[in-house]
């Protein structure tokens, strides 16, 4: 049985030469070997499609050339091998219209995705996809202006792409990114790329197969990714501005790697609690702080900070535990310039490496510190210009130190 409502209004306007139309679109459908397609073109679009359950596919596209004008669209797929697609091209600038699409799927071989564009004069966008369990996939794609994108995805073999300002061009910039995915449990993956502005992006994933991507180029970039169980990965890559990055995986092979390249206002923390955990941050300009907290198990750490106001620590509770440290500095330190900390506590197989080189104006603090708590323990300090400081102890086993400081 189907229901099949198509209200379509045209409104034609002739004001100093300008020709407009206003589509509405309206599908119910109900059982059985459902499709709909939909395509507007005018100002006004607005589409709905509702399916439900068996075959359902719904294709809308929207075209709207005017300014200052909103485009729309909602579908809904209740049950089995749904897929989706919208796609909306607009040209509003910030200050007028808005471009919107919802996709909620639930249940069986979902798929969905939505592209908006084009590179200029968007205006406000939003995204998001719902979808709820069996075969998920899901993507977005926004290029500028306004961009908020928005996946949830509950159950089996999820994935979820988002894009935002697509590697940029058509004279560059970008918009105000933030990303959201959200996805609990099964085969997961996430991946989320926004290019310019001020970007912002969230990934939290629990249960299964995780794996989360972040990479924001520039603006004031943060992002997080919290991942609960098991086999864990999460890379998140920021280039320059604000970055800050935090990563939370609790529990399984855990692995994590933060870069924040070149230049910004760095900070990046990890928290792994317990199995493989290994961890690396990277950062390479200006005021760094890096933090590592892990618990337990096959536990590494590296954390590396190349310019000026360095600060790093390492704190493992430990099995097979190994901690490295490197800091340079320079570009005229106004304060801390290289301080260092690692705690391995709860013995296995410890080592640890601190090496700090302070260069450039006023730059004199360096110290470091190392605390390994038993098992096979051996410790090594560098630090060169400065006015270094050192401090081992370590309690017992098969302990070893090495420091040496050189001041200019």
């Amino acid at each position: 049985m189907k229901k099949l409502n198509y209200i379509i209004a045209a409104l034609l306007l002739f004001t100093g030469g300008i020709f407009a139309q206003s589509n509405i679109a309206n599908v119910t459908e109900s059982g059985q070997d459902q499709n709909a397609t939909i395509d507007q073109k005018g100002v006004l679009n607005q589409s709905y499609v509702n399916q439900s359950n068996k075959a359902n596919t719904a294709l809308v596209t929207q075209i709207n050339k005017y300014r200052n004008t909103n485009t729309y669209s909602e579908i809904d797929q209740t049950g089995q091998t749904n897929k989706a697609k919208v796609e909306q091209t607009s040209r509003s600038p910030l200050s007028g219209g808005k471009i919107e699409a919802y996709i909620t799927q639930s249940g069986n071989l979902n798929e969905a995705v939505q592209v908006q564009g084009p590179h200029l004069l968007q205006g406000r966008t939003f995204g998001e996809i719902i979808q709820g369990g069996n075969e998920n996939y899901a993507s977005q794609h926004q290029v500028k202006n306004g961009n908020v994108a928005r996946i949830n995805q509950a159950g089996n073999k999820n994935n979820a792409k988002q894009g935002q300002d697509i590697e940029l061009l058509d004279e560059e910039e970008g918009s105000f990114n933030i990303a959201l995915i959200d996805q609990a449990g099964n085969l997961n993956t996430a991946t989320q790329r926004q290019n310019g502005a001020a970007n912002d992006a969230k990934i939290n994933q629990s249960g299964n197969d995780n794996k989360a991507d972040q990479i924001q180029y520039g603006g004031l970039n943060i992002a997080k990714a919290d991942q609960s169980g098991s086999s864990n990965v999460s890379m998140q890559n920021q280039k320059f501005i604000g970055n800050f990055a935090d990563a939370d995986q609790s529990g399984n092979y855990n692995t994590s790697e933060q870069v924040q390249d070149f230049g910004g206002l760095n900070m990046a923390s990890v928290n792994q609690s317990g199995d493989l955990n290994t961890s690396l941050q990277i950062q390479l300009g200006l005021k760094n702080v890096a933090m590592v907290d892990q618990s337990g198990l096959g536990n590494s750490a590296d954390q590396s900070q190349v310019g000026m106001m360095n600060k790093a620590k390492i704190d493992q509770a430990s099995t097979t535990s190994k901690a490295i440290q490197i800091q340079k500095s320079g570009l005229s330190c106004a304060d801390i310039s290289n301080n260092a900390e690692i705690v391995q506590l709860g013995g296995s197989n410890n080592y640890a490496l601190q090496d700090q080189t302070s260069l450039g104006e006023a730059a004199l603090l360096n110290n470091a510190m190392i605390t390994q708590d038993g098992s096979s323990n051996f410790a090594t300090q560098t630090q060169t210009g400065g006015d270094n400081s050192s401090t081992i102890l370590q309690t017992s086993n098969s302990s070893y130190a090495v420091v040496t400081q050189t001041m200019p």
